[in-house]
């Protein structure tokens, strides 16, 4: 091809290259306007039900009357799991709702922070963490739903999550170790799509927790995956460019 012919065929591929980023950037920042809003309209009625469901149960309720309480019972279920599913909703789509500026780190701030909204704390245990690039805030967020998770999975009372880190060339590579049951091969990739959960409704959440912790990290420039086999707990590791000092 010559040399102009194949300047003429770069540039077109800029333009098309351009275009479909600015699309993206548009449809990026609709979805987010899209579920800001939805969650803004729907948390009222959500309220408003809870709010009568309370109100029934208070002034007509009858302490005899097992089947209105168990019924009362499922109606300020399903609304904690509405409110909950919005909450979730709402945080995926905030990740990239402003521009990131990664800034060094300590991951030993961003472990207490996480165990501490977390709960369990005496079955959290931590090697010396290094400092990476990144944000505060999303890597709070990422580490406690990774504690949150490994403590309702691991289905049992002696539960033991690990943390610890090492160095693989410019990045640091973050493990969370549970003594759970592990997760079979087919579904490991399964556990970080959309609403997607191994387990039924037995065990509370709203199977978001996972699909934002690897979207925060990409943000990042970091990654999320997963090692695991039957009877051997399950071990989600993330790496993040390293903070040399």
């Amino acid at each position: 091809m010559p040399p102009q012919e194949l300047e003429i065929a770069l540039e077109q591929e800029r333009r098309l290259r351009f275009e479909v980023e600015d699309r993206l950037r548009r449809l990026n920042t609709d979805f987010q306007e899209f579920s800001s809003r939805i969650a803004h309209d729907l948390r009222e009625p959500l309220r408003t039900v809870s709010s009568y469901c309370q109100l029934l149960a208070t002034r007509f309720g009858d302490p005899e009357d097992a089947e209105a309480a168990l019924f009362l019972k499922y109606i300020r279920d399903a609304v904690d799991r509405a409110q909950a599913l919005l909450v979730a909703v709402v945080e995926y789509s905030s990740i990239e709702s402003e521009r990131r500026h990664p800034v060094p780190v300590d991951m030993n701030a961003v472990f207490s922070e996480a165990a501490r909204r977390a709960g369990h704390e005496g079955a959290f245990h931590r090697e010396n963490l290094p400092r990476v690039i990144g944000d505060f805030g999303l890597l709070s967020n990422v580490m406690h739903h990774l504690l949150e998770n490994a403590v309702k999975f691991a289905g049992r009372s002696d539960v033991s999550v690990e943390v610890s880190a090492r160095r693989d060339d410019q990045d640091v590579i973050v493990s969370v170790h549970d003594n759970g049951p592990g997760i079979e091969p087919a579904h490991q990739e399964r556990v970080f799509g959309f609403f997607r959960r191994l387990h039924g409704r037995e065990i509370p959440g709203t199977g978001m927790g996972l699909a934002y912790s690897r979207k925060a990290l990409e943000s990042l420039g970091g990654k999320l995956w997963l090692e695991s086999a039957p009877g051997e707990g399950a071990t989600f590791l993330f790496s993040l460019p390293a903070a040399d000092d």
